[in-house]
């Protein structure tokens, strides 16, 4: 299947560098399903558009000012197009009832904003041993389907594409309501 993330994209960057499609941050823990003593979170998501949604939701405006990342000296946001195999590394879908009621879950557990709560059920997954990582729905927009993926090499990269203009942004934004600016359309 093929999954999706908005990142700062720096051209020629290696893998192990800020600015690749595949590169993670070592020193992550603020993402709601993070437990950096045990893996590094990687969030992707199902479609184009639940990932650039999800990446400047909290912005009322689009604009091509989002996309530069000042941090990396000569980045910019792109979309990472990637590959991953489902058949071998499964997520365990949150959106399940069955899956919830295994581990004495409610939906609740899954939507509400608490992060150490979040990464406790993280932590009880990952120690099942058996699923790649997390699905469960975007908060901005329930039909789109978001991951936490922590077998960091689960990944291919198929392609890394810009950002303005994008058939993923141009219906994130019409699905969020956004004001988009003539420069990213």
């Amino acid at each position: 299947m093929l999954v999706y993330r908005v990142f700062p994209h720096l051209p020629g960057a290696s893998p192990t560098e800020p600015g690749h499609p595949l590169y993670v941050h070592p020193e992550q823990g603020l993402g709601r399903w993070d437990n950096p003593d045990l893996y590094r979170a990687r969030y992707i998501a199902a479609t184009a558009s639940g990932a650039v949604g999800e990446a400047f939701a909290g912005l009322s405006t689009w604009s091509a000012a989002m996309l530069p990342f000042p941090s990396i000296v000569g980045s910019t946001r792109a979309l990472g197009v990637y590959r991953l195999d489902e058949e071998t590394q499964p997520f365990l879908e949150l959106d399940d009832a069955r899956m919830l009621l295994d581990r004495s879950l409610r939906p609740t557990d899954v939507v509400i904003r608490n992060r150490p709560r979040t990464q406790q059920i993280a932590r009880a997954v990952h120690a099942e041993g058996r699923w790649a990582g997390l699905s469960w729905w975007s908060m901005h927009r329930p039909q789109w389907t978001l991951h936490v993926l922590w077998n960091q090499t689960a990944l291919t990269v198929e392609r890394v594409e810009p950002m303005a203009g994008h058939p993923g942004l141009l219906d994130a934004g019409r699905l969020l309501a956004k004001r988009m600016q003539a420069d990213i359309v």
